[in-house]
C-alpha cells in the first residue's frame, strides 16, 4: 500500500473523511507520547496528554497553515498540552536557572563522562537530565535526541529561536552542574 503525504490525509480530512485521520494518529502517536513524556515524566500523564493532544489537533486542522509542516504544528500542540498538564500538576510557573560555571569546570565534566563506558555514561546523562526541570529536559531532548532543528523547537515551544538557544544554552548549563554533582568522585580523581 502506498503512504500518502500528511498534506493528502488532511484534505481528506477536511472534505469529510474523518477516518484518514486515523493515518496521523499512527503515525505520530509513538512521538507525541515520546514528547510529552520527557515532559511530565508519568507514563498515564504522557498517555493523557497524547489522546488530548490528538483531539485538539482533529479540532482544529481547519485553522493549520502549510507555513509549516504538520508534525511541528502537531508538536506544538503537545508539547503545549504538556507544559498546561505540568503547571496543573505543580501549580507555578517553570524557570530556567542561570548558573554560574567556568571553561575549567566544563573541561573537567567532559572529561570525566568522556572517561565512563557507554553503559555509565547513558546512566549518569539519565541522572542528570531527571535533575532538570521538564521544560529545560524537553528543550534538551527535543534538539539532542530527536534531532529538531531550533526553528523547529520554536515552533513547537511557541518560544522565538533566540529564546530557545538561551534555554538551551541554559540548560546545558544546568546538566552540566548535575553532572559535576553525579560524577563528583570521578571529576575530583581526574582533576
Amino acid at each position: 500500500m502506498e503512504k500518502k503525504t500528511d498534506e493528502y490525509y488532511i484534505r481528506e480530512i477536511l472534505k469529510g473523511d474523518s477516518g484518514s485521520f486515523s493515518q496521523l494518529v499512527e503515525k505520530y502517536s509513538h512521538l507525541a507520547f515520546s514528547l510529552s513524556m520527557k515532559i511530565l515524566n508519568q507514563r498515564e500523564d504522557a498517555e493523557e496528554v497524547a489522546q488530548d493532544a490528538f483531539i485538539k489537533a482533529y479540532n482544529s486542522l481547519s485553522s493549520f497553515q502549510s507555513s509549516s509542516t504538520f508534525k511541528t504544528w502537531f508538536f506544538r500542540i503537545v508539547y503545549n498540552t504538556s507544559i498546561s498538564r505540568l503547571r496543573t500538576r505543580k501549580n507555578n510557573e517553570l524557570k530556567i536557572e542561570d548558573i554560574k560555571i567556568t571553561d575549567t569546570e566544563i573541561q573537567a565534566t567532559e572529561n570525566a563522562i568522556g572517561q565512563l563506558n557507554t553503559i555509565d555514561r547513558q546512566k549518569y546523562l539519565q541522572i542528570g537530565l531527571d535533575r532538570l526541570e521538564p521544560d529545560e529536559r524537553a528543550l534538551l531532548k527535543m534538539y539532542y535526541y530527536d534531532d529538531f532543528s531550533m526553528d523547529e523547537v520554536s515552533v513547537i515551544t511557541g518560544l522565538t529561536v533566540s529564546n530557545v538557544k538561551v534555554k538551551i544554552h541554559r540548560s546545558r548549563k544546568k546538566l552540566l552542574q548535575e553532572l559535576r554533582c553525579v560524577l563528583k568522585d570521578e571529576i575530583i580523581s581526574i582533576l
